[in-house]
């Protein structure tokens, strides 16, 4: 039986009542109560609520997040458990920051803190008292109903974060990226997992004069359980001092999928001949996607949870290898409110610990209040020819550029997980450009391009119908071109995180660059077009250099350009601390590889090929 979302916003809301009622009833609502210090913090991660509101406007933001995420890492100092009710800002308990929608959730990952153990509690923020800059106090109560920590300090950004903690198949090695955005020499000194042994860790951009990246490639002593919390630890020191960072997320392999929405029975075969491998299903073991097809072809699937949460459905898939993700809700910041998301998010957590949840959103003024409850979020935005939540300057459309500013904050938000984007596809659904309602393979194109230049770690089309694929296989085909593309650098782009440097570009040519272990991407977009009724007008450009500096640790011997049709070198030259990379053709996007390992080309050829010879011209004749 399915139950409105009224029943799941109730049993929440309800929840928090009681416990409300439980502080409020207690000593510890004393504020003047005798503090006996049971925990350290070790530290604070703040990160004020900020997006793009110049190039983007949304219909509804009447009511703007002036908080944002803090996290505080805590460990028990003491020789006896100690057992967490709540915590208390600027005197008032957290009943008061979320019942009057002050706070949009609050998480404490082990409420019981064994001796010597350590935490976090999460808080993300609408209010200003949670501003840049606000000093604040801070407690938190155990069931003594007395203070067991109390702590003073100042809202502040730290200039250095951990924009993506990356696991690898196998669950025993990790990459952590790191972003460094002040000024003055900084050298990373240590690196350590709370509650986990490391056996070896390596560096790249372990002392920097400026702004810049770093990466460390950790290897565990053995591999951690799926859901594991890795409470990253990373030692800092500048001229001021020594301290450490933190950051933390859910231990899950991560993994770049190449989807789309639908991935009926009838189009499966299809869908992976084109690369496509991830599609939204859900179903029984005994299903024959789950209990064959999958493992044939290789495809996986983001099985939508329901709401309220179908448990059974939980529990009979929990665990499957044919499981990427479990998808929460498609949009809830239009109708649902984050602590409903909390709430479901825990639900599956209860009922399954081997599988990530996911959340797909829409509007960038309301990431910040759910970008971080899920293991992975999402976000969809088009930009031509569909509905948005963005105010758009025609009916039919508005500017390409405009998704990469939601990608960008949507990363933002999530670090240092994962996020994933749906890039406009060949959808029959919508009508606002009657003349052309799919997009063109270029407005297709430079949207995608842009999208993987702000940092996704996965891409879902929507979608891939085979419907529009006859009438329009212009635009089919630009999809498995670019599928093609992924697929032979999706490693790559899981690896990569966006690079902390000024590129030199010509004029309206929009260019990004990711940075990995030995590898930049640099993705270019041709941004000179006109916005019409029909078709996007682009100008293409011939003869285009880009300079970029590089990180030390990058010296490229090859560049190569990837794209539907294969791959091609590139001429490069360094020049004034610069890599220049020339590409004599831009119509739409482009992606270029630059490597220091001088065979790429040739491995990335015969991938190519043998990505080739499993394609088909056939396309399922029933929608």
């Amino acid at each position: 039986m399915k139950y409105g979302r009224g029943l799941v916003l109730a049993t929440a809301i309800l929840a928090l009542v009681q416990v409300s009622n439980a502080q409020t009833a207690q000593v510890g609502g004393d504020e003047n109560a005798k503090i006996h210090q049971k925990l350290r913090v070790d530290y604070i991660h703040y990160r004020p609520a900020k997006w793009e509101t110049v190039h983007v406007s949304e219909y509804e933001s009447e009511h703007p997040n002036q908080g944002g995420l803090l996290y505080v890492y805590l460990t028990n100092t003491t020789d006896k458990p100690v057992d967490l009710r709540f915590w208390r800002y600027n005197n008032r308990d957290e009943s008061y920051w979320t019942l009057n929608h002050f706070v949009a959730w609050h998480r404490l990952m082990n409420s019981t803190i064994a001796p010597g153990q350590s935490t976090v509690l999460e808080i993300a923020a609408r209010s200003r008292d949670f501003g840049l800059g606000n000093p604040f106090t801070f407690n938190l109560v155990d069931d003594t109903w007395e203070p067991c920590l109390g702590y003073q300090g100042v809202l502040r950004e730290d200039p250095v974060n951990v924009s993506f903690i990356r696991v690898l198949p196998g669950m025993q090695d990790l990459e952590v990226s790191l972003r460094y955005t002040g000024r003055g020499a900084l050298a990373f000194t240590d690196l350590a997992l709370t509650g986990l042994q490391t056996a070896n860790v390596e560096w790249r951009g372990k002392e920097l004069n400026s702004a810049g990246n770093a990466i460390a490639r950790v290897k565990l002593t053995q591999p951690v359980a799926p859901s594991t919390l890795l409470m990253v630890r990373v030692g800092i020191k500048t001229e001021q001092g020594e301290r450490a960072v933190y950051a933390h997320r859910r231990a899950f392999a991560d993994c770049f999928p190449i989807g789309t929405w639908g991935m009926e029975t009838e189009i499966q075969e299809w869908l992976k001949a084109d690369h496509v491998d991830l599609g939204i299903l859900g179903g029984k073991r005994s299903d024959p996607f789950f209990s064959e097809t999958a493992q044939r072809l290789g495809l996986r699937a983001a099985v939508h949870t329901g709401e309220p949460v179908n448990v059974d459905m939980v529990r009979d898939l929990s665990g499957h290898p044919a499981v990427a993700c479990w998808m929460l809700r498609d949009e809830p910041d239009w109708s649902t409110d984050p602590q409903v998301m909390l709430f479901c998010d825990q639900t599956v957590r209860q009922y399954d610990t081997t599988i990530p949840t996911f959340i797909n959103l829409c509007r960038n003024a309301k990431y910040f209040e759910y970008a971080a409850i899920p293991d992975i979020a999402g976000h969809d935005h088009y930009c031509v020819t569909a509905p948005s939540s963005s105010i758009w300057p025609h009916e039919y459309g508005t500017r390409v550029e405009e998704t990469a500013y939601y990608t960008s904050d949507l990363k933002y938000a999530a670090e240092p997980r994962p996020i994933w984007v749906w890039s406009q596809g060949n959808h029959d659904g919508w009508g606002e450009r009657p003349l052309r309602p799919v997009p063109t393979p270029e407005e297709l194109s430079t949207q995608l391009v842009l999208n993987l230049g702000r940092g996704a770690k996965g891409i879902l089309w929507f979608t891939y119908n085979p419907k529009m694929s006859v009438k329009y296989p212009e635009t089919r085909e630009s999809m498995r071109g670019w599928n093609r593309v992924m697929n032979l650098l999706r490693d790559d782009f899981l690896a990569a995180e966006p690079i902390q440097a000024k590129i030199d570009t010509p004029k309206l040519v929009d260019a990004a660059a990711l940075v990995s272990w030995d590898k930049a991407i640099v993705c270019l977009t041709n941004i000179d077009y006109d916005i019409d009724p029909k078709a996007y007008q682009f100008r293409a450009k011939s003869n285009i250099k880009v300079a970029l500096p590089l990180p030390e640790w990058v010296a490229p011997k090859t560049a190569l350009r990837v794209d539907g049709s294969g791959v091609t070198r590139v001429p490069f030259v360094q020049r004034n601390g610069k890599t220049e990379i020339a590409v004599n053709k831009l119509v739409d996007g482009a992606i270029v590889v630059l490597s220091n390992d001088a065979d790429l080309g040739t491995v990335l050829e015969k991938k190519y090929s043998a990505l080739r010879q499993g394609e088909t011209d056939v396309v399922p004749s029933k929608n």
